[in-house]
């Protein structure tokens, strides 16, 4: 890939099934076109890193910059903070965003950015979401996949909160689609708000969630 071959749009989003290798390769290329350009390259985007990045956005510069930023999950309100740069940036402000995890962003900001796949990912969000809510209630919390979410890590190995969160979150995609539990929808984005605090229990808020959500039919 050549300098040249990134995409114009003024916010694109690389998915990649190595997002730190592929990030590291589109900065090599960044980096020897202009000093104004950034790397971002976190586990998690937080408020704090979306605040930086609305400064950079911000400061006048009379030639292109472009911001990298590569993770592994996104914070809602991180998603929030960066909506309107990403929308309406200033001239020749330029963002790139590199992740393996492209369900943790929200469809507001999603839709705010030219999807590039790059690479083989598969996402199970939506058919595990149907299993969790087709298995009767008793046996919810003992599914795999429920198992391994709770189990899971993050690349700096804490407990992957976002996980949690963008799993909860697939539930209101099903739940959508059938108009008898349609009214769970509020309640599931309630819980899903809770999922990234640390002080919060992904288990407590599954088991809730897996005794509050009737069973639907296959």
């Amino acid at each position: 890939m050549l300098y040249e071959d990134l995409p114009k749009h003024h916010a694109a989003l690389f998915v990649h099934y190595n997002r730190k290798e592929y990030a590291n390769i589109v900065w090599d290329m960044l980096k020897a076109n202009s000093l104004a350009h950034v790397f971002h390259d976190v586990t998690v985007v937080d408020i704090d890193t979306a605040r930086v990045l609305t400064r950079w956005a911000n400061t006048p510069y009379t030639g292109e910059k472009v911001a990298l930023i590569s993770f592994h999950s996104i914070t809602l309100p991180a998603q929030n903070a960066l909506l309107k740069i990403l929308e309406e940036p200033r001239a020749l402000v330029k963002f790139i965003l590199v992740t393996t995890n492209k369900e943790s962003i929200v469809p507001t900001l999603l839709s705010r950015l030219q999807e590039q796949v790059v690479g083989k990912i598969e996402s199970k969000n939506d058919s595990n979401a149907i299993l969790f809510l087709v298995t009767p209630y008793a046996e919810r919390m003992k599914l795999a996949h429920i198992i391994s979410l709770l189990g899971a890590v993050d690349e700096e190995g804490r407990k992957d909160r976002e996980g949690v969160r963008t799993f909860i979150l697939s539930l209101t995609q099903i739940l959508s689609q059938n108009k008898a539990h349609v009214r769970y929808i509020e309640e599931v984005i309630s819980v899903a708000s809770y999922a990234g605090d640390s002080s919060s229990s992904g288990k407590a808020l599954l088991e809730y969630l897996s005794l509050l959500l009737p069973q639907m039919k296959t």
